[in-house]
């Protein structure tokens, strides 16, 4: 007998252990179960000198001057299985969620590590204050180094260190050898480093060195295992069941178990974010490639053009597979112009066409501009402009319901009468004047996003959907019509980095941050935002429909699904990239560092 604990006991083989108890804690790999009631039976009946054998022949443990036996006979082998994931999972929302849990159960480690400061200074500044929050930082830096001392180094930190049968620094190192399950092994030397030191030496307790060799084979408690399940399912809801689940186990064994995991999951995911770099949607607004008051010629259009490509081309230097998007109101407005000023020399194009045009001739500046900038970087990426259309339905009550003043601008007078004259629906704007007033459709699909994609995992960038994209209208006969309409540029920017499964949505604007009582003295930046922090926000409406909503309401549906939306100024989006920016929407509100 080795030891003898509330929900089992621990029986000696060799240099080896047995544990006879309870599932509380989840089954174990080097376990044997029994009912509560029956533990208790057992327990009862025993001392720590007991001796227990084995009886090969009607499969028993024997324990000697007793009339006591433990049958296997009818035991269920254990299983350590875990589910394959997805092919293009990467678990953002399980981590996510797996962080807010941790927070929200506010409480240290066993090596008394405040694991929120831990989050919050992670990636962000390793100049930890906290040495344990230093040490965890270069175990998370070994175990995909071949630095033999360094691993030996760190790894005797752990071992053993903290109370209790199984250590803190035991658990960290168990939850931290799990996440191998579910992605690539850690390094070699790592993990030899680790099992010579284990076999070689008493650096830790008998249960604590148990649970650390079973973890080296791949073998963890179903408590463990079924945590893996629900993060490799991306499965939110069963990752917050699970994880609270793990928490309850000892006096800290679960805590330190859960961080041990959690440094696994980030580690695997910096990992992969360097082997395979984010698919970023950056939308940019039309005022962006022409400002408010400036004059509309070539000349300034491309060099505002020119200035967003120098800031992209350092988002692409960075290891982004980027995707652009813009809009076109200033650009479709002045080609309806021209249409009705050249009216009795050149008939006047519709709507959709006219916006063809601005997409082409903008998709133009923005190829050459970007191959440019890129040029100057040493970067061949290639670059490629597509003229995109976007499914609507003909259906829409927008087509009811003209809501977007296009165009230029009417007195009252010209305004109805053109509206008499060509069956226009017009609309006074903002005490400006009179504009023509067109409707605005959800986008439904972006046809040619599957190309898009292909040709981002080629390494190309691809500038498409611009102006909300060429509004369509699939026929009965499954034929394609343009139609009159004006598709908002952030819908069908949300709806394209949806349908490219980006994992980044950035809306960049002409403000650093979205802002909350905008223009009063009790105006406050936003940083890191929550879903529900987000909904509460535009219940109160903090948002104005003609600026900001839209760009909160694609960003929000797209953080819905578990992706990362930031809306920042253009001139930072490097930086936002890197969460040192903007303002960064999630499900679940992580600092902005964690997911850069």
């Amino acid at each position: 007998m080795h030891s003898v604990f509330e929900n089992g006991i621990n029986i000696r083989m060799g240099e080896r252990l047995i544990f006879i108890g309870t599932v509380k804690n989840g089954r174990l790999p080097f376990g044997m179960h029994l009912q509560k009631e029956t533990l208790k039976e057992l327990t009862a009946s025993i001392h720590r000198s007991l001796v227990v054998s084995w009886n090969e022949e009607s499969k028993r443990l024997i324990f000697k001057n007793t009339c006591l036996a433990v049958s296997l006979e009818c035991g269920v082998p254990f299983q350590n299985i875990v589910n394959p994931s997805s092919p293009s999972s990467t678990f953002p929302q399980s981590i996510q969620t797996f962080v807010q849990v941790l927070l929200y159960y506010d409480e240290g480690t066993g090596l008394d590590l405040d694991i929120e400061q831990f989050v919050l200074h992670y990636l962000e500044n390793r100049q930890q204050e906290n040495p344990i929050a230093m040490q965890v930082c270069r175990l998370m830096d070994a175990i995909y180094s071949d630095e033999s001392d360094e691993a030996e180094k760190i790894l005797r930190y752990f071992l053993g260190r903290g109370k209790g049968l199984t250590p803190s620094g035991d658990d960290h190192l168990v939850g931290l050898l799990s996440i191998q399950l579910i992605s690539k092994p850690f390094s070699s030397v790592f993990l030899r480093t680790l099992k010579q030191i284990l076999e070689k030496e008493k650096v830790t307790t008998d249960i604590g060195n148990e649970y650390l060799l079973y973890a080296l084979n791949g073998e963890f408690s179903s408590s463990i295992v079924n945590l893996l399940n629900a993060i490799n399912a991306d499965d939110a809801r069963a990752v917050e069941n699970h994880l609270l689940h793990l928490l309850t186990m000892g006096h800290s064994s679960g805590l330190d178990t859960a961080f041990g995991m959690l440094i696994g999951l980030l580690s695997i995911l910096n990992r992969r974010k360097r082997i395979m770099a984010e698919r970023v949607v950056i939308a940019l607004g039309g005022n962006a490639i022409l400002q408010p008051n400036q004059e509309a010629t070539y000349e300034n259009q491309l060099e505002n053009v020119r200035k967003c490509s120098e800031i992209i081309a350092r988002v692409v230097k960075n290891g982004h597979r980027v995707i652009i998007t813009h809009g076109n109101g200033p650009q479709v407005g002045n080609i309806l112009r021209q249409n009705e000023e050249a009216k009795d020399v050149v008939p006047p194009f519709p709507l959709d066409v006219c916006s063809a045009e601005s997409q082409g001739f903008i998709g133009y500046m923005m190829e050459q501009t970007l191959k440019n900038e890129l040029r100057k970087l040493n970067l061949h990426h290639p670059v490629v402009s597509l003229l995109t259309q976007t499914e609507v339905d003909k259906d829409d009550p927008a087509f009811e319901n003209p809501t977007k003043p296009i165009g230029v601008f009417f007195t009252e007078e010209e305004a109805k009468a053109l509206a008499e004259e060509k069956n226009w629906v017009v609309m006074e704007d903002a005490g400006r004047g009179w504009r023509r007033a067109v409707a605005s459709p959800m986008p439904k699909s972006i046809l040619g996003s599957d190309i898009v994609k292909k040709l981002t995992d080629e390494q190309g960038i691809v500038i498409a959907a611009g102006g909300g994209g060429i509004p369509v209208v699939t026929n009965e006969d499954g034929t394609l019509s343009g139609i009159e309409a004006v598709i908002d540029k952030d819908r069908s920017a949300f709806r394209l980095a949806q349908e490219v499964e980006a994992e980044v949505f950035m809306v960049l604007t002409d403000v650093q941050n979205v802002y909350v009582n905008y223009g009063t003295p009790n105006q406050r930046a936003l940083t890191d935002v929550t879903l529900k922090e987000a909904n509460q926000y535009v219940k109160e409406g903090q948002f104005s429909a003609g600026s900001m909503g839209p760009k909160m309401e694609a960003a929000m549906k797209f953080a819905e699904q578990g992706g990362r939306a930031i809306i920042c100024s253009l001139d930072q989006a490097d930086l936002a990239l890197e969460g040192k920016a903007g303002t960064h929407i999630t499900k679940y509100g992580l600092p902005q560092a964690l997911l850069a």
